[in-house]
């Protein structure tokens, strides 16, 4: 039988406890966190005693807005955090504590994990709530997670540039290990198959995007044990695509409208049960090849009856500009 209740106060145990999950037992009732996740950065170089720049000070701006676009998809369906209250904004608010004699720099966003898990209740069950929590703690704050986005920017960037020396440098990069490697491959896994986490893991990106390229005026950066010099951090960040432009939206939708007059565009207006939004959504070509999908679809609106939809949708600040349905099951299938 679980315990009832489990002080999370390392990344060592947060991993534990989602492969525990994964191989099918039941995790505790309640779970707190103490002295994880916390970030933590060193800056060196002669602006960097005991103080932040405001090119630094970007960086963790960034990363506080896009757990606020979090916190709001989770909370209202939508990443518009203009949607949040003073109350809301003042709770997810991270805490950048600089340590005294250099800019060793610690965040910590207990604040943000405490607020989501209060949301959650009633949208998921219980066992939902704890892995996506613990899931949002790795995202946000995991050392190996943050370790994988070096990893896939040097990836990148090498299939990018052509200079011979500037490949030789991206290749002294060292990152995860191989144990790091496989759990953070379960783990990817597992979060593309949870539309909240996959949002949140598409923002995370963002926002450490904008830190290793606030990270250049410092001479180094230190990373949780991962180095980056000047260079290093301005090659990294080179290019580097927003990827939380896109959202997914699944959820249980009725269909209020099937359009197929246009040849060349199947349209669906649909009304998310829960929030009440409305989406004018394209279908995917694929999907529509697939035997009895656009039946499905039609058949939904003919019997006024929910289903579960796939969306894949591109915003600006939470506002839906467009929505692509990539399948449909009915609401009594678990979705995968």
């Amino acid at each position: 039988m679980a315990q009832e209740e489990i002080l999370v106060t390392t990344e060592d145990q947060a991993y534990e406890l989602i492969e525990s999950y994964l191989s099918g037992h039941q995790l505790p009732e309640h779970i707190s966190f103490d002295g994880w996740p916390n970030l933590s950065f060193k800056l060196e170089g002669e602006n960097f005693e005991q103080s932040l720049t405001p090119s630094v000070m970007k960086g963790f701006i960034e990363m506080q807005s896009q757990i606020n676009r979090a916190f709001a998809l989770a909370k209202f369906g939508s990443p518009d955090p203009r949607r949040l209250s003073k109350e809301d904004r003042d709770e997810l608010e991270i805490k950048v504590e600089v340590k005294k004699g250099s800019s060793i720099l610690t965040v910590d966003m207990d604040g943000f994990l405490t607020k989501l898990s209060q949301e959650l209740v009633g949208k998921m069950s219980a066992q939902e709530i704890m892995i996506t929590v613990i899931s949002a703690g790795l995202i946000w704050g995991g050392v190996s997670i943050f370790r994988r986005y070096i990893d896939n920017r040097k990836e990148v960037r090498l299939a990018e540039i052509n200079k011979d020396g500037d490949k030789e440098h991206l290749k002294t990069l060292q990152t995860m290990s191989q144990e790091e490697t496989k759990r953070v491959e379960i783990m990817s896994t597992f979060i593309k198959r949870q539309p909240l986490l996959d949002n949140m893991d598409r923002m995370a990106y963002d926002a450490k995007s904008e830190m290793v390229k606030s990270f250049v005026k410092a001479d180094r950066a230190v990373i949780d044990g991962v180095t980056l010099d000047s260079e290093m951090a301005r090659e990294l960040t080179t290019n580097a695509r927003r990827r939380s432009t896109e959202v997914r939206i699944d959820g249980v939708y009725r269909i209020e409208e099937v359009n197929n007059t246009d040849p060349e565009a199947f349209k669906v207006k649909v009304r998310n049960v829960r929030t009440d939004q409305r989406l004018t959504c394209l279908v995917q070509d694929i999907f529509l090849d697939e035997s009895g999908n656009k039946e499905a679809l039609q058949q939904a609106e003919w019997e006024r009856k929910p289903v579960h939809l796939s969306i894949n949708a591109k915003h600006v600040d939470g506002d839906i500009k467009s929505a692509v349905i990539l399948y449909v099951k009915d609401v009594e299938e678990k979705p995968e």
